[in-house]
């Protein structure tokens, strides 16, 4: 590493994550997930027009349209990624900086000729790497389960929905960043992520909706909800529900997310950098 090159740096830690216990436990629920999403994919596939039936008045005739069943089968499978990206960033972020502290690995990385930036990108671009590794195992299974049960290749959604979900993990491992810059123990931070993601995060909403009548689109957890919403726009974690309307997220809703995602991203990437740049070691 003494080149100073991110890409080095990244070659280095990214091999550190595939052999970590973090990667084979994402791993492992990654194949759990998708093994029970297949389990109901085929046994429950024919009930999805009463599904689609809470979205939009009329009877189940009216709207079982192979379109509209095929998106909200997508819907489904993909609601998990409000999820998997958090605890995948949760697991390869939190550590991260944190640990060169807590494990005082710091005293004989910081003294390489090797800048905290260089470092920090570096460490930061293999995380990402590996999260989405994950992600794209599970929709991998969301695309062979929908090639079998509807004998047909995914439409454009699917791959807009992929690309959406890399963006939120990018905006929640930059912020697991800056916590993990934070702290010098590797379990505050784990806290610390899963609490404002799960727990802070959604307290505001629920404040906002019940106190204002107005749901916070500029909450992270909010902005992430768009990688399902390409397929059916209805948010199933917001009070206020516009009914009648099943239709996709509009270009205008995919591009007001994706930048709430960015600047979230933009911000904690910004700070953490900073932060970790400055850090003293004792």
């Amino acid at each position: 590493m003494a080149s100073g090159s991110i890409s080095i740096v990244y070659a280095h830690y990214l091999k550190n994550y595939y052999r970590s216990r973090s990667f084979y436990l994402m791993l492992f629920l990654d194949f759990l997930i998708i093994g029970l999403f297949t389990y109901f994919s085929f046994k429950y596939s024919g009930s999805l027009p009463s599904f689609l039936s809470r979205f939009q008045a009329g009877s189940k005739s009216s709207i079982s349209s192979t379109p509209l069943i095929r998106s909200a089968f997508n819907y489904i499978w993909s609601i998990i990624l409000e999820y998997l990206p958090v605890f995948a960033a949760v697991f390869f972020g939190s550590p991260a900086l944190s640990s060169e502290i807590e494990n005082k690995t710091a005293f004989n990385v910081f003294p390489l000729p090797v800048s905290r930036f260089v470092l920090h990108l570096g460490k930061f671009s293999a995380a990402l790497t590996v999260t989405a590794v994950i992600l794209g195992i599970f929709y991998l299974g969301q695309f062979f389960n929908y090639l079998a049960v509807y004998n047909s290749v995914e439409t454009a959604s699917f791959y807009l929905s992929y690309l959406l979900s890399i963006v939120f993990a990018f905006s929640i491992l930059s912020i697991t960043f800056l916590v993990s810059s934070i702290f010098n123990k590797n379990l505050y931070a784990y806290i610390t992520v899963l609490l404002l993601y799960f727990l802070i995060f959604n307290a505001i909403n629920i404040l906002v909706e019940l106190l204002y009548n107005y749901t916070p689109t500029y909450l992270l957890s909010n902005a992430a909800t768009i990688v399902f919403r390409v397929y059916i726009n209805f948010n199933p974690f917001a009070f206020l529900v516009s009914a009648g309307n099943i239709a996709p997220a509009s270009n205008s809703t995919i591009i007001f997310d994706t930048s709430i995602m960015l600047l979230y991203s933009l911000v904690s990437l910004t700070l953490s950098l900073i932060l970790f740049d400055r850090r003293e070691v004792k």
